[in-house]
């Protein structure tokens, strides 16, 4: 009886501890796992929203792309100064952004980008290219920047 009893708890345990999240699988040795594709599909997704709303000029649509309490390591910090500064680029005519992602990685709670970025002028030039690291957190039900960090690379 007293076996029983022990798998009884522990299944009990098991049945309580699992979690269920979108953004993970449990393998069946319930390790989690992270997956990979689901995360790519998000990234390239939002990545591909910053890349509209940019070339659209929209700079309130590129900063809803990142966290109220984002911040552009080196740079700025918050949403308001990143709206601010998208306006600049547009004024200045940056109006295309290319993102090229090398890897990906996280849990369910964030999701990191290492990526190499273009920006381009209105008329193809390139302006800027560099590695950047991007750290993406949901706030309301949608996945946001929030770090930012960028080094550029000398334009030959």
């Amino acid at each position: 009886m007293k076996p029983l009893k022990i798998i009884f708890a522990v299944l009990m345990v098991l049945s309580l501890s699992c979690k269920k999240s979108s953004d993970i699988s449990i393998t069946s040795d319930n390790e989690v796992q992270f997956d990979v594709a689901k995360a790519t599909a998000i990234v390239e997704k939002r990545n591909k929203d910053f890349e509209e709303a940019l070339k659209a000029g929209d700079s309130i649509a590129v900063g809803d792309i990142y966290t109220i309490d984002s911040k552009i390591i080196g740079a700025y910090a918050g949403r308001d100064n990143l709206i601010k500064e998208v306006h600049e680029l547009v004024r200045d005519s940056i109006t295309d952004i290319k993102f090229k992602i090398i890897n990906i990685w996280g849990n369910e709670n964030i999701i990191v980008e290492d990526a190499y970025v273009e920006f381009y002028h209105l008329n193809g030039t390139l302006v800027s290219k560099g590695n950047s690291l991007f750290v993406w957190k949901k706030e309301s039900d949608k996945w946001r920047i929030f770090r930012d960090v960028y080094k550029p690379q000398i334009i030959e």
